[in-house]
């Protein structure tokens, strides 16, 4: 039996080198009023069938949607939300990418479903297992500028309850992992006990009992959190091994009954990772949790690195779990 394998979430939407990227082409288009919502939508929907043949053909078990109808993990919830205007661009963390903020001008209210849809067609077109992937209350709240609330706490509430509402719709169009991003958690962990409460109200609104939900972190270490972080309300911690490497002590605390998501092999680095040298990181996770804990994936989302990099990681990583397997 293979070590289960899962992607974090984005997906590179440029196609290889020298093929055309149509739905920038399809966007363009529609500045120049030479396309309508309509074909940027059949684009999209295009290339989410490219993304995710690419991730079941590289043998991932759990893929997404590759998030090609995001901008970025917060403007597609925040867009859905009552008391949001949309922002200026800023840097997403240490990247190279950017993201537009969120300003909070009013109560912060469910107005629909911000990726059901999404949801429902990339499981239509899916063979393998897809999970949903929300971002989390925290990182959303640290994203964003809250010109309403003037209370961090009611503000980081405010919007788990609306993201709860999202994880409700997902689960009830079929989603049985739900992931919720939760990034930025790592620079604070004086917002762990907020996070436990508003991952609560979330975990809360879902109704079976075999939804699984996952906490995914990423762009560094755990080590400030520490073993409290186990107290979390979610059944998967998500780690990325790259950029935190000191996450492997971490996970030596985790409790029998939950779970890891390994992030092993780098999303933001081109260099091509060595089998055996994913296999020995397997074989110490297994050693740590057992094979039925264990998932690997990568690092982070795979947005950062060409789309052949991408595919060639996602095929290291299940030839590597495949070999620890047999």
């Amino acid at each position: 039996m293979s070590i289960a394998t899962t992607v974090v979430g984005s997906y590179p939407k440029p196609p290889d080198e020298g093929k055309p990227f149509t739905l920038r082409k399809t966007l363009h288009a529609l500045e120049r009023s030479d396309a309508t919502p309509d074909d940027v939508k059949a684009a999209q929907d295009d290339l989410a069938r490219e993304v995710i043949a690419e991730q079941e053909a590289a043998g991932i078990d759990v893929i997404t949607d590759g998030q090609v109808r995001w901008d970025d993990i917060v403007t597609p919830f925040a867009r859905h939300m009552a008391g949001f205007s949309i922002g200026g661009l800023l840097r997403f963390f240490d990247n190279n990418t950017y993201y537009r903020r969120p300003i909070c001008t009013g109560p912060v209210e469910w107005r629909g479903p911000a990726t059901v849809d999404d949801y429902k067609f990339a499981a239509s077109v899916a063979t393998h297992e897809v999970k949903a992937v929300i971002c989390g209350p925290v990182t959303f709240a640290h994203l964003s500028v809250d010109e309403h609330y003037g209370d961090y706490e009611e503000f980081v509430l405010a919007i788990a309850r609306v993201l709860a509402q999202e994880a409700f719709e997902l689960e009830a169009a079929g989603a049985k992992t739900i992931q919720i991003d939760e990034p930025a958690l790592l620079g604070a962990p004086e917002d762990l006990e907020l996070a436990d409460t508003a991952l609560n109200v979330i975990v809360e609104a879902l109704e079976r009992s075999e939804t699984s939900t996952t906490l995914s972190t990423y762009f560094g270490d755990a080590k400030r959190l520490g073993p409290e972080l186990f107290k979390l309300p979610v059944d998967t911690f998500g780690f990325d091994l790259v950029s935190g490497v000191e996450n492997v002590r971490l996970i030596e605390d985790v409790p029998p009954e939950k779970t890891v998501q390994a992030g092993i092999v780098d999303a933001r680095n081109t260099r091509l990772e060595a089998v055996p040298q994913l296999i020995r990181t397997i074989e110490s996770l297994v050693d740590i949790v057992g094979p039925g804990r264990l998932t690997i994936s990568p690092s982070a989302g795979l947005e950062y690195l060409p789309r052949e990099k991408a595919r060639a990681k996602l095929q290291l990583l299940t030839e590597a779990g495949k070999r620890v397997g047999a």
